[in-house]
């Protein structure tokens, strides 16, 4: 009886690796706003984002003024993406 219990259970703990990871938390707001933002803002944003010498502070305060509050904070973890301490969102 035993024995039966542990295939049955190895089974389902081997299926366990097949299923997609559950997210956790809220979508991040830059992500959010790069899919909502016509291409040109979108790739403007890109850019900005990748160009070290822009304070995210800087970007923050750009983004806040033309729609929801983003914090310099938020700005830094998505440029931080695919890193441990950064957004999930894809790099």
């Amino acid at each position: 009886m035993i024995e039966k219990q542990l295939i049955g259970l190895a089974a389902e703990l081997d299926a366990l690796t097949t299923v997609p990871a559950a997210q956790r938390g809220p979508r991040c707001s830059v992500g959010t706003l790069l899919e909502a933002a016509d291409v040109d803002v979108a790739a403007s944003l890109r850019t900005v984002l990748d160009t070290p010498s822009v304070s995210a502070k800087s970007i923050a305060d750009a983004l806040s003024r033309h729609g929801d509050p983003v914090t310099a904070w938020t700005v830094a973890r998505h440029r931080r993406r695919g890193e441990s301490n950064g957004c999930r969102c894809p790099r």
